[in-house]
């Protein structure tokens, strides 16, 4: 019963959408696997372009809530994990001088999602949970990274939704600024997917 009631106030508080997606196409679709895995899998990406910048939204094989909570309830880390890659200009001789035949060639920004448990803070009343965190990376031409953005669903709820199995997330658009035909790119274990952003 207690388990029950936490899902339910867990599924009750998921975010509000960031951006009317319509019958927008995925611009990235994976292929279906044949064994499931413990781990979160992305199935499709969907991205937009609007005056406030770029949002993404990812769509997962599985709610997301059972991701981010053990069956009793608890919170937990380290089933979740997502990385993108987006070459903003569309061009592969700019960017991250990776590999001929490698898709992430020509890639300036790296997005790693994942998740942090959370113990409970009784002084501060909260309870114990487990966040959707992001960190956004610039990338060198030799591949090196420093962080540009970092923040978790709690601190920043008008940037990072959850609802379902959807993940929505809305970058920072000093950070992730794109040209007419920018490309992104899923890293789905050992392989690379892309596809174009639509223009605005």
């Amino acid at each position: 019963m207690i388990v029950a009631s936490f899902l339910a106030l867990v599924a009750a508080a998921e975010s509000r959408p960031l951006f009317y997606w319509g019958a927008r196409a995925a611009v990235i679709a994976a292929p279906a696997l044949s064994t499931p895995s413990l781990e979160a899998r992305v199935l499709e990406v969907h991205a937009a372009q609007d005056a406030l910048g770029l949002v993404l939204r990812l769509t997962f094989d599985r709610p997301l809530r059972e991701t981010l909570h053990l069956a009793d309830g608890s919170p937990v880390s380290g089933r979740l994990r997502a990385v993108l890659y987006c070459d903003s200009d569309g061009d592969r001789a700019t960017g991250w001088r990776a590999g001929e035949n490698d898709l992430r060639r020509g890639s300036e920004w790296r997005l790693e999602i994942g998740t942090l448990a959370v113990g409970a803070d009784a002084q501060e009343q909260l309870e114990a949970q487990s966040l959707v965190t992001v960190n956004l990376q610039a990338l060198a031409q030799d591949g090196s990274r420093h962080s540009l953005w970092r923040a978790d669903q709690g601190a920043a709820p008008r940037q990072i939704a959850v609802r379902g199995e959807w993940l929505e997330l809305r970058l920072p658009r000093e950070h992730s600024r794109a040209s007419a035909r920018p490309r992104l790119i899923l890293a789905d274990g050992d392989t690379l997917l892309d596809g174009r952003i639509p223009v605005p």
